[in-house]
């Protein structure tokens, strides 16, 4: 066999690999699959460079016949007198047979203020931001990771700029993370495009347990399961 064909080979082994780990994690459609997934809630240490800055929540409920996800980000980084940084990110998902029907979303971001809302209007998403209308097409998965459908996903919603991002799904491989007090089996992934920094982990099951992204300093922030599933 020549070495350039043994590489073709191998190249796409490796996609049919890559492919068949991605497309095995089961997305989430329904509340009660979120609810047997998760339960009620779903918590995170957030650390930066190994020093524990913040959490992160996530809380499940029904609501009219939604399912309805709120979510909060608090993060404070402190160096002594020189540098105080906080961070606050707060959104409220509505969805419906695994579409997203409404979104509000608000951050601040060490006192710069945003505000994110959508709804959906026929089989468009009307997303305001200030003085600005768009829209974004009907089935749009969110950037906060708990729907592992993310995954097989080519372009979503980014809830931090309300724009759409373009990803490129890659599987890294099998690793242990921590989950509380023992460290876990995941399948590790890298979202790529715009998102190229970004990685993120789900268990067999399809529940999302961590993940890693880049700060604007290029410090590495990590989110650490506190109790799956609580």
């Amino acid at each position: 066999m020549s070495s350039f064909f043994a590489k073709c080979v191998l190249f796409f082994s490796f996609l049919t690999w890559s492919w068949s780990a991605i497309s095995s994690v089961s997305p989430v459609t329904s509340a009660q699959q979120v609810f047997d997934l998760y339960g009620e809630q779903l918590a995170f240490d957030v650390y930066r460079s190994g020093r524990q800055i913040g959490t992160h929540r996530l809380e499940f409920s029904e609501d009219e016949g939604m399912l309805r996800v709120d979510l909060e980000m608090n993060l404070h980084i402190r160096v002594l007198a020189i540098f105080n940084y906080r961070y606050l990110y707060r959104a409220t998902e509505w969805w419906q047979d695994g579409v997203l029907h409404r979104l509000e979303v608000n951050v601040d971001d060490d006192g710069s203020v945003t505000r994110i809302s959508a709804h959906l209007e026929g089989d468009q998403l009307r997303l305001v931001e200030g003085d600005e209308v768009r829209f974004l097409p009907k089935g749009m998965i969110t950037t906060n990771h708990w729907n592992s459908a993310i995954l097989s996903q080519q372009t979503v919603l980014n809830t931090l700029t309300g724009e759409s991002s373009q990803l490129s799904v890659e599987f890294l491989g099998d690793m242990h993370v921590p989950a509380g007090l023992e460290e876990v089996p995941v399948r590790l992934y890298r979202l790529g495009g715009e998102l190229e920094d970004t990685q993120t982990w789900y268990d067999q099951q399809g529940r999302w347990l961590g993940m890693e992204f880049s700060a604007r300093d290029d410090s590495r922030i990590r989110l650490v399961n506190r109790v799956i599933g609580g």
